[in-house]
């Protein structure tokens, strides 16, 4: 029998400060709910607000006692703000965008500050995504490219083809900013710790959801429901016939919880081996798709459930052109799992179920009429 995995926080844990960047976002703002959640949570949270009002409703955020929550008004533009809250915070974890490079680079010179200043190294987990791993598929094939987030054993994986994390490309989505972390912790500067969703599903919950910091919807399918609303059939890129990964909302929660209590307690990869991807099950686009239009049509927003290719007027209209919705991305969470993540919703149907959902939400939040599905479902 193996051992069993260390999920406890360290005794010095409640003593420490969090820098928390995109908290009124989809996935900053799960991460905040888990901060808030931990047995020995954070003694100071300060997280970054570019909207007044919503730095108003931080003060209305429950917090346990002994820990404080407070609001830095500003965006990802404001270099001097972010270098100045990295140099002061023991934690900063990024959960913005995953490709503001001017961001994270000021992120990294507090970060140079507060080592040396103190000798200490700040702990850093970023968020990028499987985004890294995507081919220009555009709808047409699956692949099987699989690459795992720890060292590739042909002989536990019955894949073609699997891959680790350094012989992906200096130019694919995402990797310019993640290797400029990986250079600032091999450097000695921090300790980095990149965590990468895949395919979100799920709506967000918590205090920080319910009062309206925070937003409760996920990118890609959302976007994709709209999309379907607004054309009034469901679409796809080509035939759909590429491969992501998924993820809930409820288990990329544990996962950062996993990753923070690890980091702190200084028993997990960091650096090179410090990617925890987020992945729980494959879907093809074409499943997906399929998924929303049998549910227009179930709730009589349209007449034909089988999903039609996107015209290039369309991938125009809704992508600005690009086919990044029709490529393949897939990963193994090898890493994640062997610090103890254990998802609970794998399985193609607890996805599959979560997008008939999706689609009732997304259409009594944005509407259905052609041409009137507005709002941004992205808020950071």
């Amino acid at each position: 029998m193996s051992e069993p995995i260390d999920t406890s926080l360290p005794s010095h844990a409640a003593g420490k400060t969090v820098f928390l960047l995109g908290a009124t976002g989809y996935i900053g703002g799960t991460v905040l709910t888990k901060l808030l959640e931990l047995p020995s949570p954070p003694s100071a949270i300060t997280i970054l607000v570019r909207d007044p009002k919503k730095a108003e409703i931080v003060s209305q955020i429950p917090t346990p006692a002994g820990t404080t929550l407070a609001p830095l008004l500003g965006s990802l533009s404001d270099l001097d703000k972010l270098q100045k809250a990295a140099a002061t915070h023991d934690i900063v974890i990024s959960a913005a965008d995953a490709d503001d490079l001017p961001s994270i680079q000021a992120l990294i010179a507090g970060m140079k500050e507060r080592r040396k200043k103190t000798g200490h190294r700040s702990l850093f987990i970023h968020t990028s995504g499987t985004g890294v791993l995507t081919d220009d598929a555009r709808g047409q094939y699956p692949n099987d490219i699989i690459y795992t987030d720890l060292n590739p054993t042909p002989a536990t994986h019955k894949t073609p083809e699997l891959r680790s994390f350094e012989t992906i490309p200096d130019t694919a989505l995402h990797r310019n900013v993640d290797l400029e972390i990986l250079k600032a912790d091999a450097e000695g500067a921090l300790k980095s710790y990149i965590i990468v969703p895949s395919t979100i599903w799920g709506e967000g919950k918590g205090e920080v959801f319910t009062r309206g910091l925070s937003n409760s919807f996920s990118q890609q399918m959302p976007n994709m429901i709209k999309n379907s609303l607004d054309r009034g059939r469901a679409g796809m890129v080509g035939k759909g016939a590429n491969i992501w990964p998924h993820v809930s909302i409820d288990d990329l929660k544990e996962l950062y919880g996993l990753v923070y209590a690890g980091a702190l307690r200084g028993d997990i990869g960091h650096g090179k081996s410090g990617f925890y991807l987020g992945i729980a099950g494959e879907y093809t686009l074409f499943a997906a798709a399929s998924t929303v239009g049998a549910a227009l049509v179930e709730n009589g927003w349209a007449k034909e459930a089988q999903p039609t290719p996107y015209t290039e007027e369309e991938i125009k209209k809704y992508y600005n052109g690009s086919y990044y919705a029709g490529s393949n991305s897939r990963g193994v969470a090898d890493r994640s799992k062997s610090i103890g993540w254990k998802p609970k919703n794998d399985e193609l149907e607890d996805f599959v179920e979560s997008l008939r959902s999706e689609v009732k939400r997304v259409e009594k939040h944005f509407g259905r009429k052609r041409g009137e599905v507005k709002g941004d479902l992205y808020v950071s």
